[in-house]
């Protein structure tokens, strides 16, 4: 489990690869020319030198929104009117818990009085990843809602009400990011490279929460499992079990309907010791299985 001090360390550099890669990308590169015309339109008057920036503060924006189908972990910088944002979204695909291979995104900012603004790319950077720069014009409260567009599926996730702050200096009273506690950080494409899945408990007749058996783990007695905090942190969580039936277990005690629990590839979150025990007490039930 990696510390609080390198996760805070992990988190505060964030933005900065993006950027790099963005001027490294460059706005006149083949599959970036369908930007909306206002996004990079940096007229008299718009903030865009960063350099004032407090580079130890991290004042980004992370959230995860869930529909039917998919899954999106967008990341952004806080919202200033006239002053770029980047966008970082990655979305899954819920049926397997793999990357959106294609698509393109747009970003929308509506409400509080002003016009509508749309912020579209033309396709991910990698399959699942999405960068975008929006540069909205309009301080006050919008509503931000991010739609994927994809040979396969159009998806829309309304993201609630956000604030464009009027200039960047109003903008540092946003509240610093908080790090989950008690969480182990695994970040989004080494989920998808481990083979994680992630659902909710399902409820059986009698209003009993179930899991798959794959999703409960089990280490010097203790039965426990993997909950989502924040798409990229996972809190273990102590379980009380009942019967199981055709795979899946029914939970009494340490998990709610609304809870996302990691159902597959949960090994990837074990600490060293748990994974070296699990891996010993199956080579003993193999090697007892092939004694009889």
């Amino acid at each position: 489990m990696q510390s609080i001090n390198n996760i805070n360390t992990m988190l505060t550099r964030l933005f900065t690869p993006l950027l790099l890669l963005l001027v490294l990308m460059g706005c006149d590169k083949p599959g970036h020319d369908d930007h909306d015309a206002g996004a990079h339109d940096h007229a008299e008057g718009v903030e865009h030198d960063h350099s004032g920036d407090d580079e130890h503060v991290d004042r980004s924006q992370h959230l995860v929104h869930f529909t039917a189908q998919n899954e999106l972990f967008l990341q952004y910088e806080t919202l200033v009117a006239k002053r770029d944002s980047v966008f970082l979204a990655h979305f899954t695909q819920l049926s397997d818990y793999t990357p959106i291979p294609d698509g393109f995104i747009t970003i929308t900012l509506s409400g509080g009085g002003a016009p509508d603004e749309t912020f579209s790319g033309k396709r991910p950077v990698r399959a699942g990843i999405h960068i975008e720069v929006a540069l909205p014009q309009y301080a006050g409260e919008r509503q931000l809602s991010l739609q994927l567009h994809s040979p396969t599926m159009t998806t829309s996730h309304d993201l609630g009400t956000v604030t464009v702050y009027p200039s960047y200096a109003a903008s540092k009273n946003v509240t610093p990011r908080s790090i989950p506690s008690n969480t182990t950080y695994l970040e989004k494409e080494a989920q998808w490279q481990a083979g994680l899945m992630i659902q909710s408990p399902t409820i059986d007749a009698q209003q009993q929460l179930m899991l798959p058996a794959s999703a409960i783990h089990q280490h010097n007695k203790e039965t426990f499992i993997h909950i989502m905090r924040g798409a990229e942190f996972f809190e273990r969580r102590t379980v009380i079990t009942g019967r199981e039936h055709h795979g899946q277990v029914i939970i009494t005690q340490g998990v709610t309907a609304d809870d996302h629990v990691v159902v597959r590839g949960g090994d990837a979150l074990l600490t060293d010791e748990e994974a070296n025990t699990v891996e010993t007490e199956t080579t003993a039930e193999d090697s007892h299985s092939h004694n009889h």
